[in-house]
């Protein structure tokens, strides 16, 4: 029993301590729980920065690229109205002039009819390049249709429909252009009108928006050296997503948007607002456009230029 009671007494205190420890954890007031971190916002990004959201035509409305130094039109669309074929405008910062743009598409053409309907004006195809093998051509109703329309009385532009893949080619284009329309009063723009063909074969089906610009920046140069008024021809998603449009500030743009009413979000001088017109004079349909003559601004239309054989600047050399 001696020998026992060291061991038990041993026992003892073992079961003290471990009833004390049970006590202690039992008994103590429970930790106070972790805080909940505070969560942190997350920048907001706007998916669309740097860009506007307007309507393209039959494409409905889009997100396209801002051009922050293109001015923009700032119209209201419920302002114009096409009636009869004629547009009109309600507000008082601008009136509008008729007009038809014509090629080789619409045959023979009676201007002097044209003239007695209403039309005070004309843009005229005088030449284009082929889009297979780049040729250069001259319209083949150019030259009536010109004097025609000059003998009317008719105000008239020209357009020239390129197929430019580069400045050298622009440039090309501009002086064929200026070569054409030299014995000829041109008062109204010339115009630069690149367009993609959706043909096989199409040299133009993947010229970068960066080359498209460039070309019409170099022709639209050049014409300007020559003595006449630059601009540019296109149409909504064209201008939108192919021009970088904040270099093209200077230059009178003419937009294709057919409708009751302008929706091209930046200024512009000329409104293409039909492409199935009927004009008496012009046997089948034919492109209907408007001029605007906005107040305290000169009008997109020249004193009757005095050019030059050969455009006064000669053309960047080619990169690459």
């Amino acid at each position: 029993m001696k020998r026992l009671l060291p061991l038990i007494i041993v026992i003892f205190v073992l079961l003290a301590v471990l009833i004390g420890l049970i006590i202690y954890y039992v008994a103590r007031p429970a930790a106070p729980p972790e805080p909940t971190p505070t969560p942190v916002p997350s920048p907001t990004v706007d998916p669309h920065e740097g860009e506007i959201y307007v309507r393209a035509g039959s494409d409905g409305y889009m997100w396209v690229p801002e051009a922050e130094d293109m001015p923009v039109f700032g119209r209201e669309a419920t302002d114009f109205n096409v009636q009869d074929q004629m547009p009109s405008y309600a507000g008082e910062d601008l009136t509008m002039r008729r007009g038809v743009d014509v090629s080789d598409h619409q045959k023979e053409i009676d201007w002097q009819a044209v003239a007695d309907s209403g039309v005070d004006f004309a843009v005229i195809r005088c030449g284009y390049r082929s889009y297979a093998e780049g040729e250069l051509y001259e319209d083949s109703r150019f030259r009536a249709n010109i004097q025609g329309a000059l003998d009317a009385g008719l105000d008239v532009g020209v357009y020239f429909f390129s197929q430019a893949l580069n400045i050298v080619e622009a440039a090309e284009e501009a002086i064929y252009t200026i070569h054409l329309i030299e014995d000829y009063d041109v008062r109204l723009p010339v115009f630069f009108d690149w367009e993609p063909l959706p043909y096989e074969g199409s040299r133009t089906a993947d010229v970068p928006g960066e080359a498209v610009t460039a070309a019409c920046l170099e022709f639209t140069r050049l014409v300007r050296a020559a003595g006449y008024l630059p601009g540019m021809y296109s149409y909504l998603t064209l201008a939108y997503f192919t021009y970088d449009l904040n270099q093209l500030t200077d230059l009178s743009l003419w937009m294709g948007d057919p409708g009751t009413k302008p929706i091209f979000y930046y200024d512009h001088d000329f409104w293409q607002y039909s492409y199935t017109g009927s004009v008496p004079g012009i046997s089948v349909d034919v492109d209907l456009d408007a001029m605007y003559i906005k107040a305290n601004e000169p009008p997109p239309i020249a004193p009757s230029p005095s050019p030059s054989p050969e455009p006064s600047a000669s053309p960047e050399p080619a990169a690459g």
